[in-house]
């Protein structure tokens, strides 16, 4: 009978506009999502995060076969990427070589039908490439667009629903619990289209455990905490993002749709009252298009013609890891607590998009997406942020207008989903139902990190850190996997700022090669190959092989006339034995001479203190015990030492012409731009490599070239973020800060700056900062619109060096801090 209905709707639902994603079978581009026993595994994609969403759309900006603006790219998105309520329909005595057990079927593909035909259309032939991303991506891409419903039992219905024994709140945790392994063995078997994870608490290995079970529409043994697609984890709670995608598509292309192109005469509007005659495209994309859900399916399943639910929460699997977002109900699902998040968000972004391409009419929608998500600044307004959801809701969002859009919507809906009943009167009332429940919930229910919460915990300035992680390959994968993604997020791994790269502790070699692309990280490093690496440690190997890759890139910095930028990290993250040698001190030691802008950093399992000791700079700091204990809540407090050493590296200004040989070489004038938004703060050092002995030329300035506000520019000997709230006097060690207005520049001078220090490795580095003091809400502008810009509203300023020259410890006979040390160990050890 069901399936007699929908092919019935296929039949008189037929589009004027072919979009693959509105067929009643799986586009064909995204069948390999599901055919694939790789990809159908969500552990081999990455994990379902706002910054990982906004890595793969950048992507396909910065595709040079596609020249799209934010309208043409977000409506492409819906229609290539989203395919709403995808289910999975175990059949028995099924070719599988034939046939697909998946099929959308779930009720939220009829609405997504009638966006992406009828009221959100492409333009001309416009269409996204199959290779515009890779398969990996496209289908993380698709999994967090695309809203649907998985209702199967996994086998720990049972406990799934007690918060103090469920993993997916984070009271308890288990490492155990993180990170979801594919058992290859268990997918030969009939069925292996379907797999989902067997949640157990102490073992994560997909088993596929239907039984023989087959059901229509998986309605027979409901899961009691279903796993919801379409969603993606911020700060601010989890959000359905195919709304925010669909909201604002729609509000670029702003238009009254008729009910009757909907519904195509195959409803009576007479049979509804007070129903108005069009739509607003951005209603049915977000907010009525759930509510619309919510009182036609409650109002013919539930029995209920006046109370309709609004609302289910839920939590992911992990907090390091999130893949799976787990609904703590089985009824009512229409509209979720990610569903309501990303209607709001979509329909507050819809609504002020046209006015945002106003002020910059070159703004992408990832740009859009990354104000918006952001701690600070919003969307050309302070107050335009996700953190400010509900004050958004209740200033955007007038109910009359909604429950009248509402209304509608459901007449049209009505007519293109199969439901299990027929409303034959009262949908005034379910609908009012549905709207005031909704605006209750929203007030009372959805309790977020507000605004003012967020800006208690900011961190005011933003790393760019190129960190090299060598990782001993004997660690557990699921032990060692949140602590580098911990990092990872940290570092905030993109284009426009830091970069990862994943080497072995065995040998040096390249496990994931240097990628600013967080999407890119997470499929490459998973559980496969981690456990392809070596699991032993060879310092000496190792140190040798960095060395080598550090010198090429000090030579490809030299050629690229690199002036600065990103500091560099080298993380040992070690949870074997460590053997030092002579040898391996001696590998260490050229290491740090020859690139003096490395910070070398250690995190053991094990105290190891005195076999490392002589191989960093600072040994008090640079070595440090880390306990992954296997609690997802213990990774931030475990990791929180080897965090802070990584922020107080700055980064990096240079002469790019010493290389990796550093023999003398004046730089002359030589200039590069950095960016800064309103209200943070970069970070940067110096080392005395390039300003050993004096010269009277040397200097280091600062120059204002655009933005809004003023720049404080600080500088120190001793404090490595120096801030205006600093002592200011003539002291060297203490922080001196000067300010540039709207135009203008700060010298600082680099006369005599080791004056009386015998050696480079005792000579303090510069360390510099440079501050926006615009205030936030005077962001509404759009100032940095070149391509290495991150916000339209950033500060550019432009950094210059005069007469930096190149010494080295190594090349000059001049005592190395290494050795120094060892006497000084040596002689207090006696």
């Amino acid at each position: 009978m069901y399936w007699l209905a929908v092919l019935m709707l296929t039949a008189t639902g037929v589009s004027a506009q072919t979009v693959p994603t509105a067929m009643s079978s799986v586009a064909p581009e995204l069948r390999e999502c599901y055919m694939n026993v790789t990809l159908l595994n969500r552990n081999n994609l990455p994990p379902a995060t706002m910054p990982v969403l906004i890595d793969i759309i950048r992507k396909i900006e910065d595709n040079p076969n596609n020249v799209l603006d934010l309208r043409q790219l977000s409506v492409l998105l819906l229609h290539t990427y989203r395919q709403d309520g995808i289910e999975f329909h175990p059949q028995e005595n099924v070719n599988l070589a034939n046939v697909l057990l998946f099929s959308p079927t779930f009720h939220s593909f009829h609405r997504h039908r009638l966006l992406v035909t009828r009221i959100i259309q492409a333009s001309g032939s416009q269409s996204l490439n199959n290779d515009t991303i890779s398969s990996d991506l496209k289908c993380a891409l698709h999994h967090m667009l695309s809203t649907t419903v998985d209702f199967r039992v996994r086998g720990d219905e049972s406990s799934c629903n007690q918060l103090s024994q469920y993993r997916i709140w984070r009271h308890v945790r288990s490492i155990n619990d993180d990170v979801e392994i594919l058992d290859p063995s268990l997918i030969k078997n009939g069925h292996e289209n379907g797999q989902i994870n067997e949640h157990k608490p102490d073992d994560d290995v997909e088993i596929q455990n239907y039984g023989n079970s087959f059901s229509e529409r998986q309605l027979l043994a409901n899961s009691q905490c279903p796993l919801l697609g379409g969603v993606v984890s911020t700060p601010w709670g989890a959000v359905s993002a195919g709304h925010v995608i669909a909201g604002i598509a729609a509000g670029t292309q702003p238009q009254q749709v008729p009910i009757s192109d909907l519904t195509r005469g195959s409803v009576n509007l007479n049979d509804y009252r007070n129903v108005q005659q069009t739509v607003t495209p951005i209603f049915p994309a977000t907010l009525s298009g759930d509510l619309a859900e919510a009182a036609l399916i409650q109002g013919t399943e539930r029995g209920s013609a006046t109370s309709v639910s609004i609302g289910v929460a839920g939590g992911w699997n992990s907090t390091q890891a999130r893949r799976y977002l787990m609904l703590q109900s089985s009824t009512n699902v229409q509209m979720t607590d990610p569903e309501i998040r990303g209607d709001v968000d979509g329909f507050v972004l819809g609504t002020v998009i046209q006015s945002a391409l106003n002020i910059y009419n070159g703004l992408k929608l990832s740009q859009v997406l990354d104000m918006y998500y952001s701690p600070l600044n919003g969307v050309f307004q302070s107050e335009m942020r996700a953190c400010n959801r509900q004050a958004l809701g209740e200033t955007h969002i007038t109910m009359n207008t909604l429950t009248a859009e509402t209304r509608a919507f459901a007449a049209a809906l009505d007519s293109n989903i199969p439901l299990r009943g027929t409303i034959v009167g009262g949908l005034d009332q379910l609908v009012s139902s549905a709207v005031n429940n909704f605006q209750s919930y929203m007030t009372s229910n959805l309790n977020d990190q507000n605004c003012v919460t967020t800006q208690n915990t900011l961190r005011d300035y933003r790393l760019a850190t190129n960190l090299y992680i060598v990782l001993d390959g004997s660690w557990p994968y699921l032990t060692v996997y949140p602590a580098i993604s911990h990092l990872v997020d940290i570092i905030e791994v993109n284009k426009f700022g830091s970069s990862i790269t994943l080497l072995s502790a065995a040998d040096g070699s390249i496990v994931v090669n240097k990628t600013f692309s967080l999407a890119d990280f997470h499929t490459e490093y998973t559980a496969t190959r981690h456990q392809a690496m070596m699991t032993s440690i060879n310092l000496e190997t190792t140190l040798t092989n960095v060395r080598i890759m550090m010198h090429n890139e000090l030579d490809h910095e030299r050629t690229s006339n690199y002036v600065g930028g990103n500091s560099t990290v080298l993380l040992f993250l070690l949870h074997g034995q460590v053997q030092s040698s002579q040898q391996t001190f001696e590998q260490a030691r050229i290491l740090n001479e020859t690139v003096p802008d490395l910070r070398i950093l250690f995190a053991t399992s094990t105290n190891q203190f005195d076999n490392l000791w002589t191989l960093v700079r600072d040994m008090h700091n640079d070595i440090m015990t880390v306990s992954l204990t296997g609690s997802d809540n213990s990774v931030a407090t475990s990791m929180s030492r080897v965090v802070d050493r990584i922020q107080q590296t700055g980064r990096r200004i240079i002469n790019p012409t010493c290389g990796s040989t550093y023999n003398s070489n004046l730089s002359g004038t030589r200039q590069f731009d950095d960016f800064v938004e309103p209200g943070f703060i970069n970070f940067y050092s110096v080392s005395p490599n390039y300003f050993y002995l004096n010269n009277d030329n040397r200097r280091v300035r600062i120059s204002r070239t655009s933005g809004q506000g003023s720049l404080t520019v600080c500088h120190s000997r001793r404090i490595t973020q120096p801030r205006q709230n600093s002592t200011v006097n003539d002291n060297e060690d203490d922080t001196i800060c000067q300010t540039i207005a709207a135009s203008g520049e700060v010298e600082i001078r680099l006369q005599n700056a080791c004056s009386g220090y015998s050696t480079i490795n005792t000579c303090p580095l510069l360390y510099v900062s440079v501050q926006s003091n615009a205030v936030a809400a005077s962001t509404a502008s759009a100032i940095c619109t070149d391509q290495r810009c991150r916000f339209p509203y950033n500060n550019r300023y432009m950094i210059q060096i005069n007469d930096f020259d190149c010494f080295s410890s190594a090349n000059r006979g001049v005592a190395s801090f290494v050795v120094i040390i060892a006497v000084v160990m040596s002689v207090f050890y006696i």
